[in-house]
């Protein structure tokens, strides 16, 4: 868990915020429970916040966007 942490980390360092779950998936290769463990402890650190969207694409009608404030 503590690799998916770094990557999901790194990802939001060179791509930005705004990132869904989906996003971090594509742009990572992890499992979506890997990342959600990541984001789940990067969020308790208060590196992370969440902000929930109307979904654009198929599928849920919401979404969540991550947003990383934590410091590196």
């Amino acid at each position: 868990m503590a690799n998916a942490a770094k990557k999901v980390r790194a990802t939001f360092l060179i791509y930005g915020n705004g990132l869904s779950l989906s996003d971090i998936k594509a742009k990572t290769g992890l499992k979506s429970s890997e990342i959600s463990m990541a984001l789940c402890h990067l969020r308790k650190m208060g590196d992370l916040e969440r902000d929930q969207v109307p979904n654009i694409g198929r599928g849920r009608k919401n979404v969540w966007i991550y947003t990383y404030k934590g410091q590196e």
